[in-house]
């Protein structure tokens, strides 16, 4: 049986539960999300490190066996392909949607044969997302939990990392699967990847789709704050623009979450305009549904002083802006 779920963008974002229950979490209680919609990429080669380094804007010399870090695949233009979380447990590896993995092998792999590395799809394990709130509660059978963010632990064939706000990514054999999940089936609390979602946009932790590729700059995204640029490692594909506008130009816009309600369908890359519709004043990055009907948690690009009234770029009401973080 299909399991139902949520379209962003053309993204399937799953439901393990019916709508209301899937995003609703119990205070004080652990949850497992299945985020089936992650893929992996293999990165293999004695020049890996050396690739990367110059592909990514994150510096890859980070990268441990025990340290994780975020970056972004850019084009020339210094505008965002890919957000990925890159790993390094026994070889490196690339976190990313899975429906952007085609798109960011052909981008790589030219490079990738000249550095004579090899880019290759890992099928044969899974990927859980872990939200801890209670020490005392479920936790994953036979995963050690990193207590820093960016911290990474190696556990058997399985690793886990902390992205921080008490998410963390596992991943594991699908052989091995059963295990980890049980216990939260059995106390429903396993939910599918748009719980996950939201708690993500909550965390401004954001996703780039299909569409959105070459769309954002990665200062639009507050990139430059949350640990996705070195401006220490040297060259990257998209380094001298992004390095301009860091050292160069006056920043105008942050990344800021809303709660909006709206009776029309939204989607990320769509302008936010001023009460004329004369004026851009952000872009809707990402966005997830609430609980409530016609109720959204976005995630926006948007000037520094942003009206609290705006338009969704082909819509035809207004829509108020309530910050949430």
């Amino acid at each position: 049986m299909k399991q139902p779920f949520y379209l962003i963008n053309n993204r399937q974002y799953t439901l393990l539960a019916d709508y209301n229950t899937e995003l609703f979490l119990e205070d004080n209680q652990n949850y497992l999300f299945d985020l089936s919609y992650l893929s992996i990429i293999h990165v293999i080669g004695d020049n890996a490190a050396t690739f990367l380094q110059g592909q990514l804007t994150c510096d890859i010399r980070d990268v441990t066996t025990s340290t994780m870090r975020q970056g972004a695949l850019c084009n020339l233009k210094g505008r965002i392909q890919a957000l990925l979380d890159i790993v390094n447990p026994r070889g490196y590896q690339l976190i990313l949607a899975a429906d952007l993995v085609a798109d960011t092998v052909a981008s790589l792999s030219k490079v990738a044969m000249l550095s004579r590395v090899k880019l290759q799809a890992i099928t044969d394990y899974k990927v859980y997302g872990f939200y801890l709130t209670n020490d005392c509660g479920l936790l994953p059978a036979g995963i050690k939990l990193p207590q820093i963010k960016y911290a990474l632990s190696v556990n058997g064939e399985s690793y886990c990392y902390s992205l921080g706000e008490k998410l963390f990514i596992i991943v594991i054999p699908s052989a091995q699967h059963a295990e980890l999940t049980e216990p939260f089936i059995n106390m429903k609390k396993l939910r599918g990847s748009l719980a996950w979602h939201r708690l993500q946009i909550a965390s401004k932790q954001i996703q780039i789709y299909p569409d959105t590729r070459g769309l954002f700059l990665p200062h639009r995204l507050d990139l430059h704050r949350n640990g996705y640029i070195s401006f220490d490692k040297g060259c990257y594909k998209g380094q001298e623009i992004i390095a301009r506008t860091h050292y160069r130009a006056k920043l105008k816009h942050s990344l800021e979450v809303f709660k909006i309600s709206t009776n029309e369908s939204i989607s990320a890359g769509k302008k936010l305009m001023n009460s004329s519709r004369q004026s851009e004043v952000g872009e809707i990055v990402d966005y997830c549904p609430l609980p409530n009907k016609d109720e959204f948690l976005i995630a926006a690009s948007v000037l520094h002083d942003y009206p609290p009234t705006v338009f969704i770029e082909g819509q035809q009401d207004a829509i108020t802006l309530e910050r949430v973080i």
